[in-house]
């Protein structure tokens, strides 16, 4: 009589700590797949794309290793283009001081351009659940992602909640 209380308490018990396991799987799997994501971010192509969440979306599934399409939404995208123009104008053969002046009056330089550009997201992702366990079923977790690029290269990935 005492097995037919216990063993659906110790079933439920076991279902619930192998559901909360695959859950911290899944939240550490989403963390970096957002992080990969970023690094690999085609910002020239968000620019231009007509639907930036589906953009979005689509590079970081494909970055993605495990990721379920139907449990992930990305919202709020923001793109914002960082231009800035560094560099001197250089006389050839010019000296410091008034030779130098001189040598940049002549129009004879280098400039250069770097290109830096700045998107953020929103990501929420629906938890997947063994059994609907009551407590753990249907969780989600929402993740706020910021990645800078400078040059083409990512300088900053921020993957916070």
């Amino acid at each position: 009589m005492q097995s037919v209380v216990a063993v659906p308490l110790v079933l439920l018990v076991v279902f619930a700590t192998v559901q909360a396991g695959g859950m911290m799987l899944s939240v550490n799997r989403l963390t970096a797949d957002l992080a990969r994501a970023c690094r690999q971010m085609d910002t020239a192509g968000l620019a231009l794309a007509a639907d930036r969440e589906r953009f979005v979306a689509d590079e970081v599934l494909g970055a993605a290793t495990q990721l379920k399409p139907d449990l992930l939404t990305v919202s709020n995208v923001r793109s914002e283009a960082l231009g800035a123009v560094q560099g001197a104008r250089l006389a050839s053969g010019a000296t410091s001081g008034a030779a130098g002046e001189e040598g940049a009056g002549a129009g004879a330089g280098i400039v250069q351009r770097t290109d830096a550009v700045r998107v953020s997201f929103d990501v929420r992702y629906e938890l997947p659940s063994l059994m609907a366990v009551p407590g753990l079923a249907h969780r989600t977790i929402a993740r706020h992602v910021e990645c800078e690029q400078l040059a083409g290269r990512i300088v900053e990935v921020e993957v916070g909640a």
